[in-house]
């Protein structure tokens, strides 16, 4: 029997999984609460078991540290671990445990047993637009380490795309995406055709979301208590700052739908009413949602470059859009965009995904896919992604000034359309160099900065061999192609024909011991 193939949305606050139905359509599986979103945390309990969902969630307002959520913040962030009791939890083991539980739920709806050995599914996992390579290998190892069989990593916009323009017919067509979820923000611009999807431009921020909004709300949640019981702050009381967290939640998702919220906080054996009013939320929180549209109006500016000047839709993706001030702010900054659209925002990245994924399944085999959506059309359109990030070398800012100070020399820039490749020139620096160092930089956003400290070095070599006893000066030809699935491929040669090659492939975030290692017991 072969495995099930799905797709997962492994959030920062929530995931979601689906997988096609028996006429071809993504369909959301819901989790063992029927729910349709997990959330996105891990609680660990004293016997070394963990609860993952909704009820390690809840644990933040009992016992809190032992809870981990937005732990995608930190996946692919070197050194980054969380000690739990005496043991330090990588974040690839913490999203292997969520990943685990939310494909053993799917599994179950879909009535299919948890295998003893092998892969527990085919899956695709998407992750943000402007993730870099360390960032999308630690999420590929995060699969891994829960059994899964990761057929590709996809971006989160690209893949409400996917779901978007087969759910929808009409003509050729630019769609921005705006994508505001629990922990993330990508905005970026897709035109879509009958034939392909091409990412024109993109953009955002994996320190901006949801959770951005539930800390400004915790803060005056505290203020508002302390207003009321002399000046004590809620949250030093190590029983009531899980409470804070989880009431700053809720009020946010009740303001969406009415203009006040309340509820009690206890803290220090005292007790205050707090009343949190729609207007409030939107002022404390209006320099997040102006970052949000920031970047909207840099992606803009980045399309029109490329000669996209005219945008059919904007769709708004990720529990965050569902906010009535985002739709009204966009309106009033972007007079001339359509009319913000709601695209079933909590569950079509999941969708896209699960369609990404039966597609590659089909073309593997060599059947036909099993996809439905578009009139006329068994099978996706082609998708043509960018980069968001950029990709250089180290070289010498000024050779006649100092050969110590270095500078990053960008071969790849954001926005280039992958696969990437470049070629360039460079030179010796020294009469007599024999040996030049090649050191290989990914930038951390899309805003480039040349100064090395700014930027994460992926790899580097060293090409011996060069002619001997030339003068400086003498050409190096390095060459760049950075593949649709991420990987960036370096090729240095000499004049004389010598040749280093690297590969920019992250491994090592996470020790080989513990990605052997089996993950801790899920309590069900």
């Amino acid at each position: 029997m072969s495995r099930p193939v799905l797709g997962i949305d492994l959030g920062t606050t929530y995931s979601c999984v689906a997988a096609l139905d028996e006429s071809g359509r993504a369909t959301v599986l819901p989790n063992q609460e029927g729910d349709l979103t997990t959330p996105s945390v891990v609680f660990f309990e004293d016997s070394g078991n963990v609860v993952v969902g909704k009820f390690a969630k809840n644990e933040l307002g009992h016992d809190s540290g032992r809870v981990v959520d937005l732990i995608k913040r930190h996946m692919g962030e070197e050194g980054f671990t969380v000690g739990i009791d005496d043991r330090e939890r990588y974040p690839q083991e913490i999203s292997g445990l969520i990943l685990r539980q939310v494909v053993e739920d799917a599994l179950n709806v879909l009535g299919v047993e948890v295998p003893a050995d092998g892969p527990l599914a085919d899956v695709v996992i998407t992750v943000p637009a402007y993730f870099g390579a360390a960032e999308r290998q630690a999420t590929r190892d995060a699969g891994e380490m829960a059994g899964l069989n990761v057929l590709n990593i996809v971006n989160e916009p690209t893949a409400a795309a996917i779901a978007y323009g087969l759910i929808s017919s009409g003509e050729d067509r630019s769609v921005l995406v705006y994508d505001l979820g629990g922990g993330t923000f990508d905005v970026t611009i897709i035109n879509v055709t009958e034939n392909e999807i091409r990412v024109v431009a993109t953009g955002g921020d994996h320190h901006l979301g949801g959770a951005d909004w539930d800390s400004k709300l915790a803060d005056l949640v505290c203020e508002k208590f302390a207003e009321q019981q002399s000046g004590q702050d809620p949250r030093t009381d190590l029983d009531a700052a899980g409470a804070v967290e989880l009431f700053a939640e809720e009020a946010k998702k009740a303001l969406t739908r009415r203009d006040t919220y309340s509820g009690t906080i206890v803290a220090h054996g005292r007790r205050a009413k707090i009343e949190i009013t729609r207007r409030e939320l939107e002022e404390t929180t209006a320099d997040l949602l102006g970052r949000t549209l920031d970047f909207t109006r840099d992606v803009l500016g980045h399309a029109r470059e490329k000669g996209v000047t005219r945008i059919s839709e904007l769709l708004l993706v990720g529990g965050m859009s569902h906010s009535p001030a985002v739709k009204q702010r966009l309106v009033e900054e972007f007079p001339d965009l359509p009319t913000p659209q709601l695209a079933d925002p909590d569950q079509i990245v999941a969708k896209g995904a699960a369609l990404f994924a039966a597609n590659s399944v089909a073309e593997a085999d060599g059947t036909a896919s099993p996809v439905a959506g578009l009139p006329g059309r068994a099978a996706l359109p082609k998708i043509v992604d960018v980069t968001s990030k950029g990709y250089g070398i180290a070289a010498v800012r000024d050779r006649h000034k100092s050969a110590d100070e270095l500078m990053v020399a960008w071969l790849i820039r954001p926005n280039d359309e992958i696969p990437a490749s470049h070629r360039e020139t460079f030179y010796t620096i020294s009469d007599g160099q024999e040996t030049v160092n090649v050191s290989v930089y990914e930038s951390t956003t899309d805003v480039l900065s040349d100064e090395l400290e700014d930027n994460l070095k992926l790899v580097e070599g060293e090409l011996t061999g060069l002619p001997p006893n030339k003068p400086a000066g003498q050409p190096l030809e390095v060459s760049f192609i950075l593949e649709a699935d991420g990987i960036l491929r370096i090729t240095a040669v000499a004049s004389n024909g010598k040749e280093l090659t690297l590969e920019a492939k992250i491994s090592g975030l996470v020790p080989e011991e513990v990605k052997r290692s089996p993950l801790p017991a899920i309590q069900r």
